[in-house]
Protein backbone atom coordinates (compact mmCIF):
# COMPACT_ATOMS: atom_id res chain seq x y z
CA UNK A 1 0.00 0.00 0.00
CA UNK A 2 1.57 4.00 -1.19
CA UNK A 3 1.88 6.52 1.55
CA UNK A 4 2.22 9.69 1.47
CA UNK A 5 3.36 11.35 4.61
CA UNK A 6 2.93 14.83 6.17
CA UNK A 7 5.73 16.84 8.72
CA UNK A 8 4.76 20.50 10.14
CA UNK A 9 7.83 22.18 10.44
CA UNK A 10 6.42 25.20 11.51
CA UNK A 11 5.20 24.21 14.42
CA UNK A 12 6.31 23.21 18.10
CA UNK A 13 4.98 20.23 19.62
CA UNK A 14 5.07 19.23 23.36
CA UNK A 15 6.81 22.26 24.67
CA UNK A 16 9.66 20.79 22.49
CA UNK A 17 12.14 23.22 19.97
CA UNK A 18 11.07 23.33 16.24
CA UNK A 19 14.31 20.81 15.39
CA UNK A 20 13.10 18.64 17.67
CA UNK A 21 9.05 19.11 16.60
CA UNK A 22 9.82 17.72 13.70
CA UNK A 23 12.31 14.72 14.66
CA UNK A 24 9.28 13.34 17.12
CA UNK A 25 7.28 13.43 13.66
CA UNK A 26 9.60 11.80 11.12
CA UNK A 27 10.21 9.01 13.81
CA UNK A 28 6.95 8.57 14.55
CA UNK A 29 5.57 8.40 10.91
CA UNK A 30 8.46 6.26 9.65
CA UNK A 31 8.22 3.52 12.40
CA UNK A 32 4.39 3.13 11.49
CA UNK A 33 5.30 3.24 7.88
CA UNK A 34 8.12 0.32 8.36
CA UNK A 35 5.47 -0.98 10.91
CA UNK A 36 3.33 -1.60 7.85
CA UNK A 37 5.27 -2.38 5.05
CA UNK A 38 3.99 0.44 3.22
CA UNK A 39 5.57 2.13 0.51
CA UNK A 40 6.53 5.70 0.22
CA UNK A 41 5.50 7.47 -2.94
CA UNK A 42 6.68 11.06 -4.08
CA UNK A 43 4.49 12.17 -6.74
CA UNK A 44 7.14 15.30 -7.84
CA UNK A 45 10.47 13.34 -8.17
CA UNK A 46 12.32 16.44 -8.11
CA UNK A 47 11.13 17.39 -4.14
CA UNK A 48 13.85 16.70 -2.02
CA UNK A 49 12.30 15.27 0.88
CA UNK A 50 10.43 11.86 1.11
CA UNK A 51 7.74 13.55 3.15
CA UNK A 52 5.76 16.70 2.44
CA UNK A 53 5.73 20.07 4.64
CA UNK A 54 3.67 22.40 2.61
CA UNK A 55 -0.48 21.26 1.86
CA UNK A 56 -0.73 22.98 -1.08
CA UNK A 57 2.58 21.88 -2.60
CA UNK A 58 1.22 18.31 -2.12
CA UNK A 59 -2.13 19.24 -3.71
CA UNK A 60 -0.43 21.09 -6.57
CA UNK A 61 1.50 17.64 -6.90
CA UNK A 62 -1.48 15.36 -6.81
CA UNK A 63 -3.51 17.62 -9.45
CA UNK A 64 -0.06 18.26 -11.92
CA UNK A 65 0.88 14.89 -11.83
CA UNK A 66 -2.74 14.04 -11.84
CA UNK A 67 -2.95 11.39 -9.14
CA UNK A 68 -6.46 10.18 -8.08
CA UNK A 69 -5.50 8.54 -5.23
CA UNK A 70 -3.43 6.88 -3.27
CA UNK A 71 -3.44 4.88 -0.08
CA UNK A 72 -2.62 6.77 2.86
CA UNK A 73 -1.96 10.35 3.97
CA UNK A 74 -0.02 9.70 7.12
CA UNK A 75 0.47 12.50 9.54
CA UNK A 76 1.80 12.67 13.35
CA UNK A 77 -1.58 15.07 15.11
CA UNK A 78 -4.52 17.02 14.26
CA UNK A 79 -2.45 19.48 15.76
CA UNK A 80 0.26 19.63 12.46
CA UNK A 81 -2.99 19.92 10.08
CA UNK A 82 -5.26 22.16 11.83
CA UNK A 83 -4.29 25.33 11.40
CA UNK A 84 -4.97 24.61 7.60
CA UNK A 85 -7.97 22.94 7.91
CA UNK A 86 -9.16 26.03 9.82
CA UNK A 87 -8.06 28.42 6.97
CA UNK A 88 -8.16 26.52 3.96
CA UNK A 89 -11.44 24.17 4.39
CA UNK A 90 -12.30 23.29 0.84
CA UNK A 91 -8.50 22.49 -0.20
CA UNK A 92 -8.32 20.14 2.69
CA UNK A 93 -11.38 18.81 1.35
CA UNK A 94 -9.67 18.62 -1.99
CA UNK A 95 -6.74 17.22 -0.48
CA UNK A 96 -8.50 14.53 1.43
CA UNK A 97 -10.36 13.36 -1.87
CA UNK A 98 -7.15 12.10 -3.02
CA UNK A 99 -6.61 9.56 -0.42
CA UNK A 100 -8.41 6.17 0.63
CA UNK A 101 -7.35 7.00 4.41
CA UNK A 102 -6.37 9.98 6.46
CA UNK A 103 -4.53 9.12 9.58
CA UNK A 104 -3.47 11.40 12.25
CA UNK A 105 -1.07 8.54 14.21
CA UNK A 106 -1.99 10.51 17.73
CA UNK A 107 -5.46 9.81 17.07
CA UNK A 108 -4.83 6.25 15.74
CA UNK A 109 -2.72 5.87 19.23
CA UNK A 110 -6.03 7.15 21.54
CA UNK A 111 -8.09 3.90 20.62
CA UNK A 112 -5.65 2.05 22.80
CA UNK A 113 -4.90 -0.55 20.77
CA UNK A 114 -1.47 -0.48 20.61
CA UNK A 115 -0.90 -2.03 17.47
CA UNK A 116 0.18 0.83 15.43
CA UNK A 117 -1.53 -0.62 12.50
CA UNK A 118 -4.62 -0.18 10.46
CA UNK A 119 -4.11 -3.09 8.43
CA UNK A 120 -5.25 -6.28 9.72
Amino acid sequence: MNVIYFINERITLDGLSKEDSISLQKQHLLKYIQTNNLNIVKPNIYQINDYYTIQHALLYDLDKFEIDKVDYLLYYSEEVMKDFVYIYPDYWFLLRNHFNFVISLKKLDTFGDNSNSLIS
